[in-house]
């Protein structure tokens, strides 16, 4: 229930506080993340998801049945979906995120070169999130979340000497272990393989522009090593559970990254 007094709701279900409940498109009860499945909170309009499920898996098999395999593994590739909900959480994120980047120069000097490069290490690396899981046939949509939006709020301020880039995270349900891994795991990949081709790119063209590239090098290096901590909610916590080689050397690449680029 929604509690006026202290701007917070309450999952319908479990009566879990939550400052960014998922709101269900059928029944429009406000329910936590374990529950925002109709079939799980027991919907009163099960029914009708229940038929409108049913009709869509029919009418993709049937598609599907009739297509090349290259042709299927493509259309699961592509087939991205969202929700308004994500859209507005996304937004507020990369908004936020943007403000950071100017923050690194006190906001005296604006360079679509350098937030082009420190935005897209934050949403190319939520969205490999995405689009993985979504591949693997789980739902995954980003959301917000009320403490990291805030503690990147105040990385934004000018004063503050250490930026930390938390807002949210990409939300997956996959209940197979190597596919969970596999998808904490392309968050940090797409960060060194954009780190490494910037370092690549730093050696050609001017000097200015080799600038841009090495600070981008630096960054994603950044990024990727502080999201392989085996810690907390952090992607590397996942994939040290999954697999330890992978994770060991994914830290590796991500230290050398890092050093490189910033040297």
């Amino acid at each position: 229930m929604h509690n006026r007094e202290d701007n917070t709701i309450k999952c319908y279900f479990c009566d879990k506080v939550d400052n960014l409940p998922f709101r269900c498109n059928y029944c429009k009860g406000y329910f936590c993340g374990d529950h925002r499945n109709p079939m799980i909170h027991s919907c009163t309009f099960l029914e009708i998801y229940c038929k409108k499920n049913n009709d869509i898996k029919f009418t993709n098999n049937n598609v599907s049945n009739n297509a090349p395999s290259w042709v299927r593994v493509l259309r699961r590739m592509f087939k991205i979906k969202s929700s308004k909900t994500e859209l507005l959480h996304l937004s507020i994120a990369t908004v936020l995120v943007t403000c950071v980047g100017l923050s690194l120069n006190q906001y005296r000097t604006f360079s679509w070169q350098f937030l082009a490069i420190f935005i897209s290490a934050f949403l190319v690396h939520e969205l490999a999130h995405k689009f993985l899981a979504q591949y693997y046939g789980s739902w995954a949509e980003f959301r917000a979340e009320i403490y990291g939006l805030i503690i990147t709020a105040i990385s934004a301020l000018p004063i503050m000497p250490f930026k930390l880039i938390a807002p949210g995270a990409v939300m997956v349900h996959l209940s197979d272990r190597q596919k969970f891994g596999r998808v904490a795991l392309i968050g940090p990949v797409t960060n060194l393989v954009m780190g490494f081709s910037f370092l690549l790119l730093s050696n050609v063209g001017s000097n200015s522009t080799g600038y841009f590239f090495v600070i981008g090098a630096a960054f994603n290096g950044w990024i990727a090593m502080f999201n392989l901590i085996p810690m907390g909610v952090l992607d590397g916590q996942k994939i040290f559970d999954w697999n330890k080689l992978v994770w060991g050397l994914s830290m590796a690449a991500a230290m050398l990254l890092f050093v490189v680029g910033y040297i």
